[in-house]
């Protein structure tokens, strides 16, 4: 597996995927929609099955001594690896936002304990769409990835609409989702181990149903 994993990042991912780690840096925008952010996981995604699909990774893979599901395993690992890092490298310019625009952002939710939790059912929904559909027949990855793009928009609208409605309505059950205090943080809480939880479980979900989807391909 470790070798899989240095041909995923050595010769599977591009120069383009890895400069796309810097928009973890666009949390810190002001009055921005930080969901937007994280948009470049689905891209990147994308690109990475789209580059490998010309480089014929899938066929090299095959003639190697691995089973089917280990090459699953290894791009599942590989895209949830570089999912945890541009979520950490994003997490000290969070904490700069809400240092310097105390008063919120005005496009949506800040990027506090809610945000993340958020973010990792979002992406962990995304890359099971992403991995399932193209696995099924270890092709079309457009296909993939639009109907992964349709998927994150609506999330983004079901997870933004609280937000909205607390700025448009002063609904004041939800304003904790718009704060950053102690006590707001303490209420977030559940929402962000709930989304690791999830964010776990979706890439086990996703790697069972994309390994048995693959192993039924003849390529």
């Amino acid at each position: 597996m470790k070798n899989l994993l240095l041909k995923e990042f050595k010769l599977c991912f591009s120069v383009v995927n890895y400069i796309f780690l810097l928009f973890a840096v666009m949390v810190l925008i002001p009055n921005y929609p930080c969901y937007v952010s994280f948009l470049y996981l689905v891209l990147n995604c994308f690109l990475l099955f789209k580059n490998t699909d010309l480089n014929k990774d899938l066929q090299y893979s095959l003639i190697l001594p691995i089973k089917k599901s280990d090459i699953v395993k290894a791009r599942c690992f590989s895209i949830g690896l570089y999912e945890i890092i541009f979520i950490l490298l994003s997490i000290p310019f969070a904490i700069l936002n809400i240092k310097l625009f105390p008063w919120g952002n005005n496009a949506g939710i800040i990027p506090n304990f809610g945000f993340y939790g958020f973010v990792l059912i979002m992406i962990s929904v995304c890359h099971y769409i992403f991995f399932t559909i193209y696995y099924k027949k270890a092709e079309k990855h457009d296909k993939a990835f639009f109907i992964t793009l349709l998927f994150y928009i609506i999330l983004f609208f079901i997870f933004e609409f609280p937000v909205w409605m607390v700025y448009s309505r002063n609904l004041q059950e939800l304003n904790f989702l718009v704060k950053s205090d102690f006590i707001s943080l303490l209420k977030q809480l559940p929402i962000l181990i709930f989304g690791i939880i999830f964010y776990i479980l979706g890439w086990i979900l996703t790697y069972k149903v994309s390994a048995k989807r693959f192993d039924k391909v003849n390529l």
